[in-house]
């Protein structure tokens, strides 16, 4: 394969890193920079190869066997499981969405001088309509586009007298059996490893109508996208150390918030509000989308943005729902900022649940013929598993 066929290739591994950093991880990460410091970097560092073994896991599933994630999990386990993981995820999707939708609108909201609830629904309604009527090569290129925007955590952090071996120690791992230090774990890995990610890039695989001799450009491009989420992430994580976490300072809201960007001056929080706007234009529709195309994958709907609404009437209506009862759940009072953090959470309780059926199904010889998993692919979703479990249970039991 030539460059050329090999740019044409890459998309679905990019465009969901860059989805990955949704307002929701941005939050979380920072969040967990200001209250632990840099002592947290380390899960990163563990959880960046789990994430590209679990993404590639998915995507290979789906363009072997040509099928969405809950279809195959129903034809091999059942409705019931298929059920219970399909509604998990949309619950779960439904949150962030609406946790995503929330920290755009804020942003926006301060910007502007208009109220946030009025913008959140306007914002719905341009998304609802780009996702609808847009052609899908044009919905993909404006993905693509912005998924390296939050470059500015990197430049941000080149301005600080951070000491590198201070950084350097933070990867070494720790324990505090508190209840916050167990959240901010399961909530970086329920934010790094997202469930929507698994099935949004599955679902995308196959819509790009990738073949089986296309699986080594797909495990390139799902390494560079879930790389460069994780290198953002462990930047972002940087900057609040050295900014709120340094100086005793409580991630309240919004404003706080955009102190990583603190060596842009002026600039700063208009800066933040950029890749708070721009990363949650990828991951709003993709929360929504990851939803529809599970769903549909479980009733046995037509499905894709490549389809004309008249022609995958139940794959939309679902996409359409999740917008909007995304946006619905804004008239309940919470903190913007909490809001984001705990639906992570939840994310790092779903997570391992997904991974253990795909730790199946891509072990299994009569779906997945010659392309089963290797030792070390196999290895590392175990390790995974009994991580994420373990930090789970620990998480509970300090409650």
């Amino acid at each position: 394969m030539g460059i050329k066929d090999k740019i044409k290739s890459f998309g679905p591994g990019i465009v969901t890193g860059g989805a990955d950093n949704d307002p929701a991880g941005v939050i979380t990460y920072t969040m967990a920079g200001s209250l632990f410091g840099y002592s947290i970097l380390w899960v990163l560092l563990l959880a960046t190869p789990m994430m590209v073994a679990v993404q590639e896991v998915a995507a290979r599933i789906a363009i072997v066997t040509k099928k969405g994630l809950a279809k195959i999990i129903k034809e091999r386990y059942g409705r019931g499981a298929s059920g219970f993981i399909v509604s998990s995820l949309a619950i779960a999707n439904l949150l962030t969405l609406g946790a995503d939708t929330a920290a755009v609108s804020a942003v926006l909201s301060i910007l502007t001088g208009i109220n946030w609830f009025i913008i959140a629904i306007l914002l719905t309604a341009l998304i609802w309509y780009l996702v609808l009527f847009g052609k899908y090569k044009q919905i993909k290129i404006f993905l693509v586009m912005f998924t390296f925007l939050l470059v500015v955590y990197i430049i941000s952090a080149f301005y600080f007298n951070i000491s590198v071996v201070h950084v350097l120690k933070g990867f070494i791992p720790n324990f505090k059996p508190t209840f916050m230090y167990l959240s901010v774990i399961v909530g970086i890995m329920g934010t790094t490893i997202s469930p929507y990610m698994l099935f949004w890039q599955s679902s995308d695989e196959i819509e790009e109508r990738k073949k089986v001799i296309q699986i080594r450009s797909m495990n390139e491009d799902t390494a560079i996208g879930m790389s460069w989420s994780n290198l953002i992430a462990i930047f972002i994580i940087i900057t609040s150390a050295v900014t709120l976490y340094a100086n005793h300072i409580p991630l309240n809201n919004m404003l706080v918030a955009s102190l990583p960007l603190k060596p842009f001056g002026k600039l700063a929080f208009l800066l933040f509000s950029v890749g708070i706007v721009f990363s949650g234009l990828v991951s709003i529709p993709v929360l929504a989308g990851s939803t529809a195309y599970a769903v549909s994958d479980a009733f046995g709907w037509r499905e894709g943005l490549n389809r004309k609404v008249y022609s995958a009437r139940g794959f939309y209506f679902v996409l359409s729902i999740s917008l909007f009862v995304g946006v619905s759940l804004l008239a309940l009072p919470f903190n913007p900022v909490s809001f984001l953090f705990y639906t992570q959470v939840i994310d790092g309780f779903l997570i391992p649940i997904i991974i253990t059926f795909l730790f199946f199904i891509s072990n299994d010889k009569n779906i997945m013929k010659k392309h089963t998993n290797s030792r070390l692919q196999n290895v590392i979703l175990i390790l995974f598993l009994a991580f994420t479990v373990l930090f789970d249970i620990l998480l509970l039991k300090s409650l």
